[in-house]
């Protein structure tokens, strides 16, 4: 079974600890060191953008690669050094202590000479590489991505964004650091490289704002549903049996936030206040009956029990449409006209049999 090479979405975004998983088994599998080398260059790119830690990764498999032997038959034999591992070593130099590295460089190059060649034209980017990027703290919780839209060997344009990017990234870092991706090979779709020129790039802030917090809004609706008795003291010196005003100091009690489906107990509570406020008008108004009659006659207006109707429905309302459109009609009016004709009739059939 042929193992699949590591794609872009997994190298850029993985977590430290699955990346370097992934990569140890494709390398126990394929035994492809170029591949390996590679990955180590895109993540060294992606460590020097964004502000998470993908230092020194797959630090074993570099030294087994640029270092240690395997011993076949009691002989000690190397991999033999190839273009793509000398001309990326010098990125590698602080995966190694000083005697290593010695053992390194003789290994890769002929002599000195070649690997200071070499060293020179990559010195700009391993500054980049091991520049620190911003600390999580001074973000403030805001979140950033970068995205670049880049040219692939067939001349089509594609888009690749990179999260946790920093911000404070420099210009000419950003630069330098997208123009090495483009030398790397590895990532290709459809058996075409992805990454061959650079045309843009862009820092976007992606930060995420949090709308609704369901402890907040069940804390609020608990704090409704059991509103303080306060607020549920109405004046009982007003005597007024308008309805809509007695609505209105019902939401009042309530409050802005009150919950609309309570508002009907609510008002139930505000009639029977009225109930016994009118009982007692009317007691009062007995006892003055003997020394005023007049006031007998006024005093009954305000005993008149308030009644509250339950609204109409929509279905009830369409209902009662439909019915007195079916009046208007010559048929419903045929039905009304029979019948008070029939009445007439009635009555004027017993007239006539009176007088004879």
């Amino acid at each position: 079974m042929q193992t699949k090479t590591l794609g872009q979405r997994q190298i850029f975004g993985m977590k430290r600890e699955s990346l370097q998983g992934k990569v140890q088994t494709f390398y126990q599998d394929t035994q492809n060191t170029a591949a390996v080398v590679e990955y180590a260059i895109a993540v060294m790119i992606r460590n020097a953008f964004v502000i998470g830690d993908f230092s020194l990764i797959f630090a074993e498999l570099i030294h087994e690669i640029y270092l240690h032997a395997e011993l076949i038959h009691e002989i000690y034999l190397h991999a033999e050094p190839t273009d793509l591992l000398r001309r990326f070593c010098p990125f590698f130099e602080n995966y190694f202590d000083r005697g290593e590295w010695k053992l390194v460089k003789a290994r890769m190059f002929k002599n000195v000479k070649e690997y200071h060649k070499v060293d020179t034209s990559l010195r700009l980017y391993k500054n980049y590489l091991q520049e620190k990027t911003t600390p999580v703290e001074e973000l403030n919780g805001q979140q950033y991505k970068l995205i670049s839209v880049f040219e692939d060997a067939n001349g089509k344009l594609h888009t690749w964004n990179l999260g946790d990017a920093d911000p404070n990234i420099a210009i000419e870092k950003a630069d330098a650091l997208l123009e090495l991706l483009t030398t790397l090979t590895i990532f290709k779709k459809a058996g075409v490289r992805r990454f061959v020129k650079v045309e843009k790039s862009d820092i976007v802030n992606c930060t995420r704002k949090s709308l609704v917090q369901k402890k907040k809004v069940q804390e609020e609706a608990a704090v409704d549903e059991h509103p303080s008795t306060e607020n549920k003291i109405v004046n009982s010196d007003s005597h007024s049996t308008n309805t809509s005003s007695e609505v209105e100091n019902v939401s009042q009690a309530l409050g802005k936030k009150a919950n609309c489906e309570r508002l009907p107990e609510k008002v139930a509570e505000v009639g029977a206040l009225s109930e016994k406020n009118s009982n007692s008008t009317a007691l009062m108004t007995e006892e003055q009956a003997t020394s005023s009659p007049k006031k007998q006659v006024t005093a009954s207006a305000p005993s008149q029990k308030t009644v509250y109707k339950k609204p109409k429905s929509e279905k009830q309302k369409k209902r009662e449409y439909k019915d007195e459109l079916i009046k208007e009609t010559k048929y419903g009016k045929k039905k009304k006209s029979e019948s008070r004709k029939k009445k007439k009739n009635k009555k004027e059939d017993k007239k006539r049999k009176k007088r004879r």
